[in-house]
Order: C-alpha cells, then structure tokens, then sequence
C-alpha cells in the first residue's frame, strides 16, 4: 500500500506538471511563432521600402545623368559650330588674301596705265 500511495502521489504531481508544461510550450511556441511572422513582415516591409528607395534613386540618378549628357552634347555642339565659323573665316581670308596677292600686279599695272594716260592726256591739254 505503501508502494501504491508513493505511485499515487508521484502520478498525481506529475501529470498536471507534464500538462502544464506541455501547454506553456505549446503557448511559447505559438507566440514565438507569431512574432517571427510579424518580424518577416516587418522585414518584407523594410525590404520593399528599400526597393522602392532604390528605385527612386536610381531614377533620379539616371535622370541627372542622361541632362549632364544633354549639356555636355549642346557643349560640344557650339564648339563644333565655333570651330566651323571660325575655319571659314579662315578660309576667306585666306581665299581674299590670295584674290589681293595676285590681282595686285594687275592693279598696279592697271593704276600706271591710267596714271600714264592722264599724264599724256594733261601734256596734249597743255599743249593746245
């Protein structure tokens, strides 16, 4: 008998023991479950918040990027633009150089005869 109330009263403290610790475990495990979802969901979140960030930066990176190439295209093409009037300023005035070189003897000639002419024509005049 003795035997059986050791038994009894082993039985009778560990069996509501092994329920409640069963339940707490179950309990812990549930809440723990719980607040890893809501850590992956705030996770989840924080990760489309940085995409979304990326994005936009990005964006506007690129956006920055493709007006610098802008400015740097008109850049250039005023400087081709300069660059062209100023070789065919250069070439008129080489081309005008090159008309005065060589019509100068023919000025000149033609300035002589004239001035010859003149001369002659004020000696017949004087003359009479």
């Amino acid at each position: 008998m003795e035997n059986f109330q050791f038994w009894l009263t082993l039985a009778t403290a560990t069996i509501p023991a092994t329920i409640t610790g069963l339940l707490s475990f179950f309990a812990s495990w549930m809440k723990n479950r719980s607040e890893i979802k809501q850590i992956e969901k705030n996770h989840q979140n924080d990760l489309e918040k940085l995409e979304k960030q990326y994005k936009h930066d990005f964006e506007a990176i690129e956006k920055n990027h493709s007006q610098e190439i802008e400015k740097m295209k008109e850049a250039h093409k005023l400087q081709l633009e300069n660059i062209q009037k100023q070789s065919e300023l250069d070439m008129a005035k080489d081309i005008f150089g090159t008309l005065m070189n060589a019509a100068t003897p023919a000025f000149q000639e033609a300035i002589s005869e004239e001035v010859r002419n003149q001369r002659r024509q004020n000696q017949k005049d004087s003359k009479k």
